[in-house]
């Protein structure tokens, strides 16, 4: 393979080791982020049935996250669609202060919505004047009929990650110690609303189905559409489990260390040893081994074709799973972990070094676990900073593939690698999490080897990385 088109090629272990020795650094390192603070604070608290946000900040950041969030998610709950208000701080505010015009937008948001559930949320703006938000909570509460909480969450204040964290630590605030445990229940977490390129309501649907098949329950979703009242009930729960293990493992962990609730510490179950062991982190500690042993093996036996289609797919070839649109890192290394377990040789390319540190803590589980592919980071991706595809990337791609012979891809379908590639984005390609996944892969693998000669469009790539 051509180097000067590669920035590195090793191990997820060794990419780990250069990132921790500052050796793997980005020039446009902002560029590559996923949204600020401000946005995945929100991401997250949106999920809340009936909570009514208020935006300490200009008109412009609220514009934008409930033109992202609030529309697809207030569908996806069954509930009319939720406001999304703001201060709309102008220049008068930022010299003279906005505490009194927040306070004031929290009286009219209990006025006009009435929700069960107020926060507050600062912006850049309000986070640089020094507006005390949380003060101003607890004036307000006192004023109003809703719960009433805050969080720091100017966009300067922290990154992505953080942005969630402190969400999630926020809403430990509203759980309330049980006066009795609810038996064989659990809490999913890790979820936020609305769903992104990488987060698909469907997955919650089949781990709901999954935990209810082994003769469990759930208190709520945290916070994928959960309410007020499952949030207080939610120590009362004999166990937390990850929806995403990356965005759940700091609450999991939290929760653990506060409450003494026990975490099941699994990845994303995507493929069949993946999924088994979900399963089993739920069932040991509710003492349902039997009836779980009992649903893998039934479930496992109704998809006897579907497994052979997969492993007739991958078996002798090198999966190629790239970072772009979709999936998202740690849903890529998911797709690597099943592309292995039916014999593929998985590489995974462009996980940027920025991804590597921000979600450092999940990368060393997995690693912990096994999962340690091959990994490919290419120069364009690298100095462009950017999880977009690209002309660069895209050629970088279509070099990388003609290295291996029998190779697969799997990534986004914006891609044109000249060899077959499942297109898992497809509306009705998903759940991709646990059985009814494995069914879904199936039959997307299927058509990629059926469609895998006919022509790509010229005129669509021209439209995507230009040229002639």
């Amino acid at each position: 393979m051509d180097s000067s088109s590669i920035a590195f090629k090793g191990t997820l272990q060794q990419l780990l080791e250069k990132v921790e020795k500052g050796e793997m650094i980005p020039k446009l390192q902002a560029s590559h982020a996923p949204p600020c603070k401000f946005w995945t604070a929100f991401q997250v608290l949106n999920g809340i049935r009936h909570m009514t946000p208020v935006i300490h900040g200009p008109k412009g950041c609220t514009y934008s996250v409930a033109n992202a969030y609030k529309m697809s998610s207030c569908e996806y709950r069954g509930v009319p669609l939720e406001p999304t208000t703001c201060t709309a701080q102008d220049e008068a505010d930022v010299v003279y202060g906005g505490e009194g015009k927040l306070l004031e937008a929290v009286k009219e948001a209990e006025q006009r919505y009435h929700p069960e559930l107020i926060v507050i949320f600062s912006c850049c703006c309000s986070g640089i004047i020094g507006d005390d938000v949380e003060t101003i909570a607890q004036r307000a509460e006192q004023e109003v009929n809703a719960k009433v909480l805050a969080i720091r969450s100017e966009g300067f204040g922290g990154d992505f990650r953080s942005g969630y964290e402190d969400a999630f630590r926020v809403i430990m605030e509203l759980m309330e110690t049980p006066s009795e445990k609810m038996e064989k229940t659990i809490n999913i977490i890790g979820a936020r609303q609305g769903p992104t390129y990488t987060e698909w309501t469907q997955d919650l649907d089949e781990i709901e189905r999954m935990v209810y098949g082994i003769g469990a329950k759930i208190n709520g979703i945290f916070c994928g559409g959960c309410t007020l009242e499952q949030i207080r009930q939610a120590r009362a729960a004999e166990l937390n489990a990850s929806w995403c293990y990356d965005w759940g493992q700091k609450l999991g962990d939290l929760m653990e260390e506060q409450f003494g609730i026990p975490y099941a510490r699994t990845g994303l179950p995507y493929g069949l040893k993946a999924t088994e062991e979900w399963i089993m982190g739920v069932a040991q500690p509710l003492g349902l081994e039997e009836s779980a042993k009992h649903m893998i093996q039934k479930e496992t036996g109704e998809l006897t074709r579907e497994i052979d289609t997969i492993r007739k797919f991958f078996d002798g070839k090198t999966a190629l799973v790239e970072i772009a649109e979709f999936p998202g890192p740690i849903r890529a290394l998911a797709l690597a972990r099943m592309a292995g377990e039916f014999g593929a040789h998985p590489i995974v390319i462009n996980i940027h070094p920025y991804t590597i540190k921000e979600r450092m803590p999940s990368i060393k589980y997995l690693l912990q676990q096994g999962q340690n592919p091959e990994v490919i980071l290419t120069k364009g991706l690298f100095s462009l900073g950017t999880f977009r595809s690209s002309w660069q990337t895209e050629a970088e791609l279509e070099e990388i593939a003609t290295q291996y012979d029998n190779a697969v891809y799997l990534g986004t379908p914006m891609r044109q690698p000249g060899i077959p590639q499942v297109n898992l984005t497809t509306m009705t390609g998903y759940p991709h999490y646990g059985y009814s996944g494995i069914k879904n892969i199936a039959r997307l693998v299927q058509s990629s080897v059926e469609n895998a000669s006919r022509p790509r469009s010229k005129l669509f790539r021209r439209v995507l990385y230009g040229g002639n």
